[in-house]
């Protein structure tokens, strides 16, 4: 039987490699209501996120960062409360190992993970190798 964090994981890959119908079908086999949901993405998503702030960022550069994601966003921004997301991208940066900004609804919280890492993975020039790599660390991760 297939894992939840390596699900999790082909449907970060599928997004990542802009393989949106793989996405749309591996992702309708998640269930929000596992108790480990989300956490692969969570994993991948503070990989990129301190790839992407080395050094960290304080609270306006995190600000700043999610404006211009929104900002650059032709659809749904309105879907994701900025604050929310701020509090996603400095627990990301933390390499806390249970992420403490999650919403109560898991399914968004997954969601915003997903739009802040395809940002992250793009800014980032991760090809196919590199976003491999980011993925089997984070499964390295998860099995720790």
């Amino acid at each position: 039987m297939t894992s939840v964090t390596s699900k999790e994981l082909e449907v970060l890959g599928a997004l990542l490699a802009f393989d949106f119908i793989g996405f749309a079908q591996k992702s309708s086999a998640l269930d929000p209501t596992e108790p480990c949901y989300g956490q692969a993405v969570g994993a991948a998503f503070g990989l990129a996120a301190r790839r992407r702030f080395p050094q960290g960022a304080t609270p306006q550069e995190i600000s700043d960062y999610v404006a211009d994601v929104l900002g650059s966003l032709e659809a749904g921004a309105e879907d994701f409360d900025p604050a929310f997301l701020e509090r996603l991208v400095a627990d990301g940066l933390d390499e806390g190992t249970a992420p403490g900004g999650d919403h109560l609804d898991p399914e968004t919280t997954i969601q915003a993970r997903l739009v802040l890492i395809l940002r992250l993975v793009r800014e980032l020039g991760l090809g196919p190798d590199q976003q491999r790599e980011l993925l089997a660390e984070a499964a390295h991760r998860m099995a720790a």
